[in-house]
């Protein structure tokens, strides 16, 4: 072959090269990883999973970028979207627990299948779908119940000594954002808010105007555990809060131009003592919405710093139904507070500080140095680590009693155990004694009928367990908190647990006293 003609088909192969690489967005790194999947198919000396190999190179690939970033498979793509429309996946909605030989329902989901269909605390599942439940081991339920090929349901139950039957198909079961909400006096309203989906203000409006009905002056709003979710919710809650023209967040990035999010004229309580619980998991849209309000100085923030994420995240289809899940900007807050902690340094920043905080709870008294001291919009001067939301108020309860009987039970699964076994024995006693959690709660005598039963069913289940001498308080009222959760409702389960809750406790104190006026903070 001649000189020239080899030169003519190098220069034909370099262009059809060029005119390859041009079809990927990604230019010569696209073809470079699709060649080698190619050659892998080809020649690789044992057969390969193609699909398999490439959602474990977006995956590792998303790893490196930043401990968020995250490949979805079509699966996990479907239960993020359901998650943000606040569902939690198809499901039967209910819970249940196996005394003695029967399964006894312990919880059921509000709105959920079961719920629709009739199914209450207490019912005792006998028959689901000709197959008979009792002497059942607890995994022949729970597998009938999460078989994936099986969508209808008939339940034969028995209810207060009545049987009759039930039928439920299948369906997505609400992921209620609003978990809790009651009067804790009669000016003080609580909310405890668990997520942020799209229906949360769906949920939390009426909430809000339920409790002014009900003589709401003050309000805690809890968000303790809540990681985050909807931005858009978090920002409209806090729209609620503001007045119009407010910043509630800022955005800014690589190819992202600095945005502002700003407050409407739809504030529907602007005023009225406002405290937000935070803790270690308070995180993303929960920061954001922390981070406004204690900003411009419209609630007193208690708790522990929060998480510390302050990414934006948008979701980039594959085309197989597949997304990768990038982080593409951060947030600030409306002084231009970063809310991103390093992961490098996990520890509380007030951490160093323990010893002034065990003495003064209030963050902005503390002798920090310059780089943990910044101002609020009015100039109020407030705590700022590395990330996260520093509270004005930094409060954690630290118990001087050993607990380590109690968290030896509970690892064990014995409190729960007895608590469902207790209810389901002594349900309709207890509802003729009292009519509501807070009632069965301050009942001391029942407390000491409650502890002889406990020792005996320790006698029968972990004989060397019955010989302490005395049940820690954290351990009764954790018993009285699951009883209540099933005997009454999520919000009997809240005012109990909330009873002993001294952070609760704290908050109270804030509210009734001058707190807001001495931290400069509007109501």
């Amino acid at each position: 072959m001649s000189r020239t003609l080899l030169l003519a088909l190098f220069t034909l192969s370099q262009v059809g090269l060029i005119a390859q690489v041009e079809n990927y967005s990604a230019g010569l790194n696209g073809q470079k990883f699709d060649w080698m999947l190619y050659y892998l198919d080809d020649y690789y000396v044992d057969d390969v999973n193609l699909d398999s190999l490439t959602s474990l190179a977006i995956r590792r690939v998303a790893q490196e970028l930043d401990p968020f970033s995250v490949y979805q498979t079509k699966e996990e793509v479907e239960a993020q979207l359901n998650a943000d429309k606040g569902y939690s996946g198809k499901a039967v909605g209910f819970n249940f627990y196996m005394i003695r030989d029967t399964a006894v329902v312990t919880y059921v989901n509000a709105k959920g299948p079961a719920d629709l269909a009739g199914l209450k605390r207490g019912d005792q599942v006998l028959v689901m779908n000709g197959k008979n439940m009792v002497g059942a081991h607890f995994s022949a339920l729970n597998e009938l119940m999460n078989d994936e090929s099986v969508e209808a349901y008939t339940l034969d139950i028995k209810r207060n000594g009545h049987p009759f039957s039930i039928e439920l198909t299948k369906d997505l079961v609400p992921w209620v954002s609003v978990n809790a909400a009651y009067m804790v006096t009669p000016e003080i309203g609580y909310v405890k808010l668990g997520k942020f989906t799209l229906k949360t203000m769906e949920e939390f409006l009426p909430t809000l105007d339920y409790l002014r009905s009900s003589g709401m002056q003050e309000l805690i709003l809890d968000l303790r555990g809540n990681n985050g979710g909807v931005l858009d919710q978090a920002a409209a809650l806090a729209d609620q809060f503001l007045s119009e023209g407010q910043i509630i967040y800022a955005t800014e990035g690589h190819n992202k131009e600095r945005e502002e999010v700003k407050a409407t004229a739809e504030g529907g309580w602007l005023y009225g003592k406002l405290v937000l619980l935070l803790d270690e998991y308070s995180a993303s849209a929960t920061e954001v919405l922390a981070g406004a309000l204690q900003d411009w100085d419209r609630a007193v923030l208690m708790g522990v710093t929060t998480y510390g994420k302050g990414l934006i995240q948008q979701s980039y289809l594959l085309g197989d139904g597949s997304n990768i899940r990038l982080t593409i900007g951060r947030y600030t807050t409306p002084s231009g507070r970063g809310l991103l902690r390093t992961r490098t340094e996990e520890e509380d920043c007030m951490a160093p500080y323990r010893d002034q905080l065990d003495k003064n709870s209030f963050t902005s008294d503390l002798d920090l140095p310059e780089s943990l001291i910044t101002t609020t919009l009015s100039g109020r001067k407030i705590a700022y680590g590395e990330g996260g939301i520093v509270p004005d108020i930094h409060y954690i309860y630290t118990s001087d009693k050993d607990e380590s009987f109690f968290d030896k039970m509970n690892a064990e699964g014995l409190l729960f155990q007895f608590a469902s076994y207790y209810i389901h024995e002594n349900r309709q006693d207890i509802f003729s004694r009292y009519s509501t959690g807070l009632e069965f709660e301050k009942d001391r005598m029942f407390e000491a009928f409650m502890l002889q039963e406990l020792r005996k069913f320790l006698e029968k289940e972990r004989p060397n367990y019955a010989l302490v001498s005395n049940f820690s308080d954290k351990l009764i009222h954790q018993l009285k908190s699951w009883m209540a959760s099933q005997l009454w409702h999520d919000n009997a389960f809240y005012e109990v647990e909330n009873s002993k809750d001294r952070l609760m406790w704290r908050a109270r104190e804030v509210l009734e006293g001058k707190i807001h006026d001495r931290l400069g903070i509007s109501y």
